[in-house]
């Protein structure tokens, strides 16, 4: 379906709505809602949070019948077809009369994946649909890569300086990059659900891991469980934490239903009510952080560790949609070798750090040859005070 200049300018109004929600509607997408009539705005919405009335809806419910009757509704993402904890958008659009409907993008959710549109040209109802759809997929990439691939999506973040070094030969890592670049860094974990890091880096840094403007769930690879107790992820927001961990000795063996045919995990939380397996597994001092609500998965060990595809598995179960990154080196090493990074977001301070020693920003096992290396795509690079920002994709 054709559509014209007037209709670009108004798809870019909904993404700056949509976007006024980026961190908070998980599972559910980002989508902002235009009423236009005349050419003129009569009405706007967007999506707030899960559960709560999806962008259609709140600009239908700021004007009147009599208004929308012959107006035209733009919006970033095709309503929805199905019930859920609202009742389909479809049917609002259709009962409102309205004229004509603007979409970007085709819903990916199997439950909706063009049903709407159909059903709202079956009942008189003019659709364009692709204006814009590729901005309209990034705004959505998180969604989008749930939905096609029933994966999270995963970011990951470094900060180093010009020769690529994470920290000194000494190990000191603070601070690389400047104040500014750093608050612009925590502004990005509010986009996501989770923030991952290795056991070394709690120990190492003990970091907080907050967002600007919120919690996020905090993810920690500790094979061996060594996390300091005193920590701040381990006091602060326990209910927030989520510990991988694997066994390695005999009193697990009798405890874990583990077995060639069965998934090889086992969650340990308060919510089912086995945290006395601690106990017996020799544990029991971490027994309290589980009562005051953090979670333990244990998972069998590989050759190179925990199996990455299975921590996203399990997050991804959880209702966990999109992961970030945070270090150490090895950690994000491991998800670049596994090929399981969709985007990475680097910051490069002019400094030269030096040492054969010091530490590189991601290390694993590599590229044996330069021919083979993953290019990033879609390369954004902007300047933040004196540090440079450059993020792009591995697979989009």
């Amino acid at each position: 379906m054709l559509y014209s200049e007037r209709d670009i300018y108004f798809i870019k109004k909904t993404f700056l709505l949509a976007k006024k929600a980026k961190g908070f509607t998980t599972p559910n997408p980002l989508v902002g809602a235009l009423i236009v009539k005349n050419d003129k705005i009569i009405s706007k919405g967007y999506h707030k949070r899960s559960g709560l009335p999806h962008a259609e809806i709140e600009a239908i419910r700021k004007t009147t019948l009599r208004d929308m009757k012959g107006s035209t509704l733009y919006i970033n993402l095709e309503p929805c077809y199905h019930f859920g904890k609202t009742s389909p958008c479809v049917d609002e659009i259709i009962k409102n009369k309205f004229k004509r409907v603007v979409v970007s993008t085709v819903d990916p959710n199997p439950k909706v994946e063009g049903k709407a549109i159909k059903k709202l040209r079956n009942s008189g109802v003019e659709v364009s649909l692709g204006v814009l759809e590729k901005e309209a997929r990034q705004l959505n990439e998180h969604f989008f890569k749930n939905m096609e691939k029933n994966s999270p999506f995963v970011a990951a973040k470094t900060a180093q300086s010009l020769d690529g070094k994470i920290a000194s030969r000494t190990g000191l890592s603070k601070w690389i990059t400047s104040k500014k670049t750093r608050d612009f860094a925590k502004s990005l974990r509010d986009e996501y659900d989770c923030i991952l890091v290795g056991i070394n880096t709690v120990i190492k840094d003990n970091p907080h891991l907050d967002g600007l403007k919120k919690i996020p769930v905090k993810i920690i690879i500790d094979p061996k469980f060594r996390l300091p107790l005193n920590s701040n992820l381990a006091n602060k927001y326990p209910e927030k934490l989520i510990i991988f961990t694997s066994y390695r000795d005999k009193n697990m063996d009798n405890l874990l239903p583990f077995n060639s045919g069965s998934w090889p995990v086992l969650e340990i939380s308060s919510r089912n009510n086995n945290s006395s397996l601690l106990v017996k597994a020799g544990l029991a001092k971490w027994n309290n952080l589980i009562i005051r609500g953090a979670k333990v998965f244990f998972l069998r060990e590989e050759e190179r560790g925990l199996p990455i595809n299975k921590i996203l598995r399990v997050l991804y179960d959880l209702g966990l949609m999109s992961v970030f990154i945070e270090g150490g080196a090895e950690t994000i090493g491991r998800f670049f070798d596994d090929q399981l990074v969709d985007k990475v977001y680097t910051f490069i301070a002019p400094k030269i750090i030096g040492g054969r020693s010091a530490i590189a920003s991601v290390a694993g096992i590599g590229n044996n040859e330069v021919q083979n290396v993953r290019y990033l795509n879609n390369v954004r690079v902007k300047k933040i005070g004196q540090d440079i920002f450059i993020s792009g994709y591995t697979g989009i």
